[in-house]
């Protein structure tokens, strides 16, 4: 399985304008500055996760990743000039024994960085039970 999200964060993020323009369907986690996030800790920024892409197909996830940024990259470039943080994690779920990868063109590269968007690659190593109908967490 590959995820693709696209992760917005800022110390001064309005989110909710933010959430005004996010597709609800793709909306994933939201947070604010000052609220209690995992572990106890008090997030310093304010922020939210948008589902761009789930797909066992590497690269139908990569096609539709792009299509979901492409539509939402003016938002987000402005929110980057403002000063937030934005980057597309493609996350890779690792089966016990498999070797996954993701090949991203030049072109994803370009038309990420061309507004100010950073690129991670994530890996998240798969460790259900075959039995098990959960599916292991991931970047959202």
């Amino acid at each position: 399985m590959t995820t693709v999200v696209l992760r917005i964060q800022g110390k001064h993020l309005d989110v909710d304008q933010c959430l005004t323009w996010i597709p609800e369907t793709a909306l994933g986690q939201v947070w604010r500055a000052g609220e209690r996030r995992h572990g106890g800790k008090v997030s310093a920024t304010s922020g939210c996760n948008v589902l761009l892409s789930e797909n066992e197909d590497t690269s139908l996830a990569v096609e539709e990743a792009m299509r979901g940024f492409l539509s939402l990259a003016p938002q987000v470039a402005a929110l980057v000039r403002s000063g937030a943080t934005a980057v597309v994690d493609f996350a890779l779920f690792i089966e016990a024994m498999g070797a996954r990868s993701i090949q991203l063109d030049p072109g994803v590269l370009r038309a990420v960085g061309q507004y100010g968007v950073g690129i991670v690659v994530s890996a998240y190593p798969c460790a259900d039970a075959p039995d098990s109908p959960g599916r292991p967490r991931g970047p959202g």
